[in-house]
């Protein structure tokens, strides 16, 4: 029975994936109306498929001591790679434009009272861009090393940061 549930769910699903973890760092939770997350047990281990058809929503995230909340797309655990540990996700800033082609501006609600730390991430969520650059509300970045894709871009400052899913085009 537990067989054909997977099965069934994979073949109807759009998007989804298995992922095998500890049983203390998963979360069960259906993530959307047109989708659901199944926790199994197969050979000793927790396996968690989850689907969704039609997602749209915006991509966050929210992490405690005992939960990671994936908000909107089933998204891989690329994030856990880019997050820094125990600083939050506060940060009111903003990327735009969205996508982008040479120029790519960062906008922050207040101006810092330290230096800004940007970091690009491709899907890999390997480093391909990095700079520190002085305090200030608005600043003008110019990677025009990446290549068009996907890429995460993390903004660090004050003890707080922000992760955004950024396009470059050309």
């Amino acid at each position: 029975m537990r067989f054909a549930t997977i099965i069934t769910m994979l073949i109807f699903s759009i998007q989804g994936f298995a992922q095998i973890e500890k049983s203390e760092y998963l979360l069960k939770s259906t993530t959307s109306s047109s989708g659901s997350t199944s926790e199994l047990i197969l050979d000793g281990n927790n396996v968690i498929v989850q689907q969704s058809i039609g997602q749209s929503s915006p991509i966050g995230v929210a992490l405690t001591s005992k939960a990671e909340v994936l908000q909107g797309f089933i998204q891989p655990s690329i994030l856990s790679k880019i997050l820094s540990p125990n600083v939050p996700q506060i940060l009111k800033a903003s990327f735009f434009p969205n996508p982008f082609v040479n120029n790519l501006y960062l906008e922050l609600d207040e101006i810092p009272s330290s230096n800004v730390i940007i970091t690009a991430f491709d899907i890999t969520g390997t480093v391909v861009y990095s700079e520190s650059l002085p305090s200030n509300n608005r600043i003008k970045l110019e990677p025009i090393q990446l290549k068009t894709g996907y890429y995460f871009f993390k903004v660090e400052c004050d003890g707080m940061q922000r992760i955004e899913k950024i396009l470059k085009t050309h």
